[in-house]
């Protein structure tokens, strides 16, 4: 193979394209990675994330260490006028769903060095550090990429058969595609203050929003001892205001004592609620901030692009090598688009509370959050924010409407193996999952779609609180410990799930009426009408 050939070409190093990298990589491909920088950016920015993003680095062989750097989000108070709390989230309880904690802090300089550092020890990938992708084009079979070497303004050119665009929000790949965008009608100037305690200090335990009009702001407990402010810039306020320490310290003033405070890094961002309309076009992709941008208020900027990530990855992987219908790349902007904007209206709307600059306003405000906290009306789980799918690859009932189960994600529950407890991905091999709590759901399907099912490379799993052996050859059987599944399976009031390689649900089935039904939409959609007639002809046999 020519040397600058790849199956896979990727601008942008930051997390999201380390993570498909990666993904990819795994998987066989050949893959370039393009970014500006010479290195890894050493100041902090992202420091939130979740479990699904963690439960998508354990698919990258990274989650243990990545891990051991983090520590859990201790929860958040929203404050008011007269310092009272009128909105609180707690961490979820144990047994967590996905096998990792709900939500953890981090450093992104060293969460960026364990990523980079999985994806060096993958084969067949090359990475262009110090190179600008200036050009692109493509044709029917291949994307071609002009850069250009920094050090010497020379030009290289590279030739994929798929390009992702994860380089940012000034994104050149989205502007070569010209790409349009939503705005979803929040921009707002705000300074991000990174310190270290450097000594003794009194600091709140939990993650604090100070919802005052004099001047809203954000405090955000870090792993060990680095803690973040986000002040919101006033009316007349410019980013010049705050071109030096001191005059940051003096804003800083107003939250904490900053004699032990060491200054890491001070930021002035123009939060925004955006949302790209298109996210491919033909072999172009986009992802992370090159398609979507929120603010900070929920800690999903760097989870969106993860999920991004993984979402297609498994997409690309099944129409290249699998034989999947090429129409299947054409759900992950259908689906991520719809996902992202939710997301990102729920943390705008944070946002508001927050940031509210109207006293009387925020008088009201108050009230009615006081009011819905003390009531017990307040939701006070921070995931239940994170929405389900809603489109896309989905299975449907006769209305049109959501199956049961559709969209949501799959629980990760510890298992019993060999007398040690494991998460459960960890046991299985990537793909299609079709997990019952016993082996007569497994023989549902009917011979055509078992052949289906074969052809789509899905595994078969019975998880139950006795680990019975399997009555159906081909069967996986697990024990589960903390009954997670049996829980999922009730509240579907299902006997069996059928899950994406993503690990959401695209179905869920309590007869084999129902399963049948699910599966014929999965085929369907996801193998060829070629494919599909060879299965029929097989089973009619």
């Amino acid at each position: 193979m020519n040397s600058n050939e790849f199956d896979i070409l990727i601008v942008g190093y930051g997390p999201s394209g380390a993570t498909f990298a990666t993904l990819m990589a795994q998987r066989g491909y050949r893959v370039a990675v393009v970014d500006q920088a010479d290195a890894i950016y050493d100041k902090p920015r992202a420091i939130t994330a979740d479990q699904e993003v963690m439960r998508v680095f354990q698919e990258c062989g990274l989650a243990e260490e990545i891990a051991a750097a983090t520590t859990p989000h201790p929860g958040t108070d929203f404050v008011g006028l007269q310092g009272q709390t009128i909105k609180r989230f707690y961490p979820a309880p144990p047994p967590h769903r996905l096998g990792w904690e709900p939500t953890w802090m981090f450093v992104q300089p060293e969460l960026e060095a364990s990523l980079r550092r999985g994806l060096e020890r993958r084969p067949g990938v090359q990475v262009f550090l110090g190179h600008q992708c200036v050009g692109l084009s493509q044709d029917a079979t291949r994307v071609h990429a002009r850069l250009r070497r920094l050090r010497d303004g020379s030009d290289v050119e590279l030739r994929g058969r798929y390009l992702v665009g994860a380089d940012g929000g000034r994104s050149l790949v989205r502007r070569s595609i010209d790409a349009g965008i939503e705005d979803l009608a929040f921009d707002e100037w705000w300074m991000v203050v990174d310190a270290w305690v450097r000594g003794p200090l009194e600091l709140p335990q939990r993650c604090v929003q100070y919802c005052r009009p004099s001047r809203p702001g954000t405090y955000i407990v870090g792993p060990d001892n680095l803690r973040r402010w986000e002040i919101k810039l006033l009316p007349g306020e410019t980013p010049q205001d705050f071109a030096t320490d001191g005059a940051v310290l003096a804003v800083l003033r107003d939250f904490v004592d900053t004699t032990h405070l060491a200054l890491c890094r001070t930021a002035i961002y123009r939060f925004h609620a955006l949302v790209v309309d298109q996210w491919r076009e033909g072999r172009v992709f986009l992802m992370g901030d090159a398609a979507h941008q929120m603010p900070p208020f929920l800690g999903q900027g760097l989870c969106a692009g993860i999920r991004d990530a993984v979402n297609l990855a498994w997409k690309l992987d099944g129409v290249e090598r699998r034989g999947f219908a090429p129409a299947l790349l054409d759900s992950y902007g259908e689906e991520r688009k719809q996902h992202v904007r939710t997301v990102v209206g729920h943390a705008k709307s944070f946002g508001l509370i927050i940031g509210e600059l109207d006293l009387e306003a925020a008088r009201q405000r108050d009230e009615r959050l006081g009011e819905e906290l003390r009531s017990g009306r307040a939701v006070t789980v921070r995931q239940k924010f994170i929405p389900m799918l809603e489109a896309g690859l989905l299975a449907r009932d006769a209305h049109g409407q959501l199956a049961r189960g559709a969209g949501e994600l799959c629980v990760q529950p510890w298992v019993l193996h060999h007398g040690a407890a494991r998460r459960l991905d960890d046991l299985l091999p990537a793909g299609f999952l079709l997990i019952a709590d016993g082996a007569d759901a497994l023989a549902w399907p009917d011979p055509a779609q078992d052949a289906g099912w074969h052809r789509l490379g899905g595994t078969r799993l019975q998880i139950g609180p006795q680990g019975a052996a399997p009555a159906v050859t081909g069967v996986l059987a697990f024990q589960e410990r903390d009954g997670l599944l049996a829980e999922q399976l009730r509240e579907l009031g299902a006997r069996v799930v059928v899950v994406r390689p993503d690990r959401y649900l695209f179905g869920a089935a309590g007869s084999p009426e129902e399963l049948r039904a699910v599966l014929r939409q999965l085929l369907s959609a996801v193998l060829t009408e070629q494919a599909r007639s060879a299965d029929s002809a097989a089973a009619s046999i």
